[in-house]
């Protein structure tokens, strides 16, 4: 009698126990599935929308408290705000960039105005991936071109204000990415064309703006600064820093500014839902384990016919692995058409890269599962002699 029909016969023998155990582990497997996916989902939310997004790692500063009144932010600050992060052992973990606002320049026909901030360069991912912000460069929202022609008005101040009738003509490399709305600039105006240059080029160009003023270059940086940016590389230290900066006086606006310990619960949040899903795993895995090795103790009757019948020790071990890793492979193949068909409908947000990490894990959890029936149940139950097979066999209870 060949192994292969040993196998059938054992599987029709077996009929009601095995379809049991079959439907238990095609629902159990079929639900860490959909929970595993859901699980995906909302790690991926909270890693996109909050541990990766540099939106929440970017702190702005827009003023700070003199004495009793409130004063406002100078290049200086930016300075002395990386002094307070160096002195508080956070020099690695973030940097405060001044930010500048330049009066309007022209393209070449003065019909189109551009509003440009001063940026700097390390700041260029902030804006889009387009941005570099290299030397000589603008980013704008249009086309890039190699060589675009601008204007820019040279300011004269004149009863009080500032006004302009000259202009100076500068030929820059045009970049494609400007955005109104970035991790800079919170506040968009719609319909505005926003531009942005690195932060040593833009004050080059507003001491050429303002070449003939009166004033300092020094306080016409003052005039130009529209605020500081402190950017923190890992969210963790958002909280850490925003209160830093609000005890040293500064005002501060940034994601987390009106949530107590919001980055370290999102880091918690976000570790809960790796360990429920280890815990999920874990728990499909001992469900499958505990059903097939209480089905090979069951089999120890037959187990001694087989014995009986001149089946080696070996023979015996290898019909029930194969009994055991086809029960698997049903399982397998049936909760893989579940998902798929949940896929194909799209019962749940799904792309091809979570359905082939779920079904990975489905793949794990009953590889995994054979191994370990294989080591504590068919190999050990195996190597017992038929007097204990019968001995403890169900028939004798």
């Amino acid at each position: 009698m060949n192994k292969k029909l040993v196998v059938d016969i054992l599987r029709k023998k077996t009929h009601h126990f095995l379809n049991i155990s079959l439907v238990i582990m095609i629902v159990s497997l079929t639900m860490i599935n959909f929970m595993s996916l859901y699980m995906i989902n909302q790690y991926e939310m909270i890693n996109r929308d909050y541990l990766t997004n540099n939106n929440v790692k970017v702190i702005h500063v827009n003023g700070k408290a003199e004495g009793s009144s409130t004063g406002s932010i100078v290049p200086a600050d930016g300075e002395a705000i990386n002094e307070l992060l160096k002195a508080e052992n956070l020099k690695e973990e973030a940097k405060a960039y001044p930010v500048y606002i330049l009066p309007t320049i022209f393209d070449e026909k003065m019909e189109i105005g551009y509003s440009v901030m001063g940026v700097s360069e390390e700041l260029a991912f902030l804006i889009s991936d387009g941005c570099t912000l290299k030397d000589d460069s603008i980013c704008i929202k249009g086309p890039a071109q190699d060589r675009m022609e601008i204007n820019i008005p040279i300011i004269e101040e004149k009863d009080g204000g500032y006004s302009s009738e000259n202009v100076i003509a500068m030929t820059l490399t045009a970049e494609n990415g400007a955005t109104n709305e970035n991790s800079i600039l919170i506040h968009s105006i719609p319909g505005n064309n926003q531009a942005y240059m690195n932060e040593e080029q833009s004050l080059k160009m507003l001491e050429r703006m303002f070449e003939n003023s009166s004033n300092s270059f020094d306080y016409i940086k003052e005039t130009q600064l529209d605020k500081v940016i402190v950017y923190v590389k890992d969210i963790k230290d958002v909280d850490n820093v925003g209160t830093l900066l609000k005890e040293k006086g500064y005002f501060t606006s940034y994601t987390f500014n009106s949530f107590e310990n919001f980055s370290v619960n999102i880091s918690a949040m976000q570790m809960i839902l790796i360990i429920l899903g280890v815990i999920f795993v874990l728990t499909s895995i001992v469900t499958a384990v505990l059903l097939l090795i209480n089905f090979i103790r069951i089999q120890k009757k037959e187990m001694a016919i087989l014995k009986l019948n001149g089946y080696r020790t070996e023979d015996v071990i290898s019909i029930y692995t194969k009994l055991i890793a086809g029960t698997l492979q049903k399982v397998f193949i049936i909760s893989l058409f579940i998902f798929l068909i949940s896929f194909l409908f799209e019962f749940m947000p799904n792309n091809w890269s979570r359905f082939l990490l779920v079904i990975g894990m489905d793949l794990f959890i009953l590889l995994l599962t054979l191994l370990i029936v294989y080591i504590m149940g068919i190999r050990k139950i195996g190597r017992l002699d038929m007097m204990e097979l019968l001995k403890k066999g169900k028939e004798f209870e």
